[in-house]
């Protein structure tokens, strides 16, 4: 009796989608020849035991390294669908939706992937020029754009951060990080200022100080605070109470 490798082998091997086994060890154990012709190799028996993250992307879109253990494909257990970035033999990188299963009991995973529908594709290419960019010519000037305008449609969600802008762009937090310091500063206190200089705007306009806090993504009122008088010089409250004074009267 076949087990239960043996018998997917098998079954797969002349399969029209890309399929993709993984042992228990993140190596690989069988890819059909769709998957590898997808990855720009040859013969899927040729990646026979090659480790299988470093096949699938041997690292992040903008090129920094990619942790086998901060991968998701190899660390489930369970039944997953998402989507990734995957880099072919010859460096290009090719957006997938990927599916996993366990393989009866023997601790094999099976990996299906393909391009996405144009829905998600959609999606994920918004973020395209982004990676392409890393590798051009005035790189970080394009993408300092192209983040700052990131961080102009999200600085309000009091739970974006650095990570998110990040994940957003599809880039390591250490890569964002690079951008930004290339102009003297950090995408952490970009965000602040970000924060601090609309918060002034609706203290200007009368808003009171807990609101401006809370509307300008702060959650505490102290450190929101703290952070005002160290960017400005001085206490939110004096923002306002100066554009609360009267108006001096008309002289006739």
């Amino acid at each position: 009796m076949m087990n239960d490798v043996t018998l997917l082998a098998a079954v797969v091997q002349d399969a029209p989608v890309p399929l993709w086994v993984i042992d228990e060890k993140g190596l690989l154990s069988l890819a059909n020849d769709s998957a590898a012709r997808f990855l720009g190799y040859r013969r899927g028996a040729d990646l026979q035991g090659g480790p299988s993250h470093d096949l699938l992307h041997r690292h992040r879109p903008d090129g920094s390294p990619y942790p086998s253990h901060e991968c998701p494909i190899i660390s489930l257990g369970s039944a997953k669908a998402s989507a990734e970035w995957f880099v072919t033999l010859a460096g290009d990188v090719r957006e997938v939706c990927w599916t996993t299963k366990p393989v009866g009991t023997s601790g094999h995973v099976l990996l299906t992937f393909a391009q996405p529908h144009r829905r998600h594709h959609e999606t994920m290419n918004s973020h395209r020029p982004l990676v392409r960019q890393m590798s051009t010519a005035g790189s970080h000037t394009r993408l300092h754009r192209e983040l700052s305008q990131v961080i102009d449609e999200r600085f309000v969600d009091p739970s974006f951060s650095t990570a998110s802008l990040a994940d957003a762009a599809h880039l390591s937090v250490r890569s964002v990080q690079v951008i930004f310091a290339a102009r003297g500063r950090s995408p952490a206190a970009e965000i602040r200022r970000r924060r601090l200089d609309h918060a002034r705007y609706l203290l200007e306009r009368g808003m009171t100080v807990q609101m401006a806090c809370h509307e300008s993504g702060f959650l505490d009122a102290s450190t929101f605070a703290r952070a005002y008088r160290q960017h400005f010089g001085f206490p939110p409250s004096r923002t306002l109470r100066v554009n609360e004074l009267p108006s001096p009267p008309l002289s006739g």
